[in-house]
């Protein structure tokens, strides 16, 4: 019993050195602090985001997401968990006679495990970590293993506390960063008149991609796409007639027919006040990792324009 024991001390003090609660142990790659928040930092310090759809650093957690109390992270490529595990032995078998042939065996089960991904590259072998909380120390307790292999494609499986593709499609999306619309207002100068159509000239913006990776895992990588869909034009007030529903909305050019383009026909002037007029861009958002739907993307932006009525004078 005495000799499980000591075991069993010594390797969770090697453990606990590398991949430990972090209610006791913080992590720098993780950060801490206690606060729950350290998952957040996790996928900051380990998701790397690029892509025209992105503004570039800290990647966006999910809104509405639930970060796990513990997970698994990249931690050892094959050559670190050799020497990691050759410490574990040599502090060990270091504890006495006794403890020589225990030692032993517990280091050659860890070889047996290790040889079959001898080549392999990047960080391999993931640790649990826990979010520096009571719940997280808990979760730590009762998961196991406290390390496991993953490898170049880690598995995709719902609850297993590895960041796979499906994360990092919902992180790519929760990090996608939306034009607001460009609009521009015929006639010209925020002024038209009742009866006349006032065209409506949003920007046609670029097709824009967002690429989730995991460092030291080549094969862990999503990418999103957003493709600009369709324009809605609302106007509050002036009993206005909307052509709108297109996903391009051209400038207006002389002997364009109302067909080919966007526009609001206000039937009511305004009376010395102006209206407003909002421009919302509806994106399509679609990803290369199978079985995932993403939110579209909706983004706004407003003008105003002072509605007039045309006075005529009959000369008889």
């Amino acid at each position: 019993m005495r000799r499980f024991l000591t075991a069993a001390v010594t390797i969770t003090a090697m453990l606990g050195a590398t991949a430990g609660p972090a209610a006791a142990n913080q992590d720098p790659i993780s950060g801490g602090g206690g606060r729950g928040d350290r998952f957040d930092v996790y996928v900051g310090s380990l998701v790397q985001i690029r892509g025209s759809g992105s503004r570039g650093g800290r990647p966006s957690v999910p809104a509405h997401f639930t970060p796990p109390r513990c997970w698994y992270q990249p931690r050892f490529t094959q050559s670190e968990m050799y020497q990691w595990v050759r410490r574990i032995f040599d502090t060990w078998r270091r504890t006495g006679p006794e403890e020589q042939q225990p030692a032993r065996e517990w280091y050659e089960a860890r070889l047996a495990e290790l040889r079959p991904h001898d080549g392999e590259s990047g960080k391999i072998w993931w640790f649990l970590t826990d979010d520096g909380t009571a719940e997280g120390a808990a979760c730590y307790r009762r998961t196991r293993p406290f390390y496991r292999y993953v490898g170049a494609r880690p598995p995709q499986r719902e609850g297993d506390g590895i960041i796979d593709p499906v994360d990092l499609a919902r992180i790519a999306r929760a990090s996608l960063r939306l034009p607001k619309p460009r609009i521009t207002l015929n006639p010209p100068g925020g002024r038209s008149f009742v009866g006349l159509e006032t065209w409506v000239q949003v920007q046609d913006p670029r097709r824009l991609f967002v690429e989730a990776s995991v460092r030291g895992v080549p094969g862990l990588r999503a990418t999103i796409t957003a493709v600009p869909a369709k324009v809605d034009i609302k106007a509050d007030g002036g009993d206005p007639a909307i052509r709108d529903g297109r996903t391009s909305c051209p400038a207006y050019r002389k002997g364009m027919s109302e067909k080919d383009g966007c526009w609001i026909r206000f039937n009511r002037s305004s009376l010395g006040r102006r209206f407003t007029v909002t421009v919302t861009r509806y994106w399509r958002v679609t990803t290369n990792v199978p079985n995932v739907n993403l939110p579209v993307g909706v983004v706004s932006a407003s003008t105003t324009v002072r509605i007039d009525e045309i006075q005529s004078t009959v000369v008889r």
